[in-house]
């Protein structure tokens, strides 16, 4: 192939201006170096190729920027909320421990102050919560030694199987004389988890 045809076929190339036309363009403009304008488009097919190429490496970033730039939002909204939820349970809980500290220390001042029915009640509303049950069983035996049988009866029942809660379940029953258990539905009472104190 001549130096000419060569020479046309580059320029073809080069005016179909796709990557791989512009290398094969400058493939060919440098087979005929010297010849007629052949560098100084070998020159302008590098710098197309290379404007090319930048700008599709630019376009590439742009779109791993916006892809980051995404996944950092969705990140941050993901962080606020989980901050949000954190906060909302610690302060839930927090509150939560605060009304119980409080009903425990109104409880405890019902016992204080000799009103151990209400504070019987009161504590056993708060089964499970710091020594909640030892109070029940502190007031319901304050009940049992004011000579309170049928008021104490019920929390030495709920009280089943704590410590000598017994020997005053069975003391109180002597006293009302109850002969069984079944008995106790006489008297009109119930075990007073259903109760509510009364203020």
């Amino acid at each position: 192939m001549d130096q000419n045809a060569i020479y046309e076929k580059a320029v073809a190339l080069a005016e179909a201006s796709t990557e791989d036309s512009l290398e094969e363009a400058m493939a060919l403009f440098r087979s005929i170096r010297g010849w007629a304008d052949a560098d100084e488009r070998f020159i302008r097919c590098r710098t197309e190729l290379g404007r090319m190429r930048w700008q599709r490496e630019s376009a590439l970033l742009k779109e791993e920027e916006a892809c980051f730039e995404k996944k950092v939002t969705r990140w941050r909204k993901v962080s606020l909320l989980t901050l949000v939820a954190v906060l909302l349970c610690i302060a839930v809980l927090a509150t939560v421990s605060l009304l119980k500290f409080r009903q425990y220390n109104r409880a405890a001042e019902l016992f204080t102050a000799g009103e151990y029915e209400r504070s019987a009640a009161a504590f056993q509303a708060m089964d499970g919560y710091k020594d909640a049950k030892a109070r029940v069983f502190m007031s319901a035996v304050a009940l049992y030694n004011a000579k309170r049988y049928a008021e104490a009866l019920p929390y030495f029942v709920w009280l089943d199987g704590y410590i000598d809660n017994g020997y005053y379940l069975k003391k109180c029953r002597e006293r009302l004389g109850i002969q069984d258990a079944s008995a106790e539905s006489v008297f009109p009472f119930q075990p007073i988890a259903a109760r509510r104190m009364s203020r």
